[in-house]
């Protein structure tokens, strides 16, 4: 167990009123963003130009496609020991690496219901 560090417990406190205003901005960003597209979909035909601060434009919903990492290691497993280490090995090529810092991750505890 971690023992009472006032210093730490301050810095706590101090993240949780930044997080908290940070979750009240970010409520009314959303807000203030839907009235935007709202008024850019209905006045301007979704684009607006708007002199000295930019283009507004509503984009199309999209789908993003992805590949099962996981799936995809145990076809190249399967591929090798089938004997068809050639595929495997130009599946394996496609792979792409995207290294992440790392940092301070913090695991909130919930409150306890009544």
């Amino acid at each position: 167990m971690t023992p009472a560090d006032p210093e730490l417990l301050a810095a706590l406190s101090d993240l949780s009123e930044v997080e908290a205003e940070i979750e009240r901005l970010t409520a009314e960003q959303a807000a203030i963003r839907a009235r935007i597209s709202a008024i850019v979909a209905t006045r301007y035909g979704n684009r607006a130009v708007v002199p000295g601060y930019g283009t507004l434009h509503i984009r199309a919903p999209g789908v993003a496609r992805t590949w099962d990492a996981k799936a995809l290691a145990e076809l190249v497993q399967s591929l090798r020991e089938t004997g068809q280490g050639d595929i495997a090995d130009e599946i394996e090529r496609c792979r792409k690496e995207i290294a992440r810092a790392g940092g301070l991750a913090i695991a909130r505890e919930k409150p306890e219901r009544p």
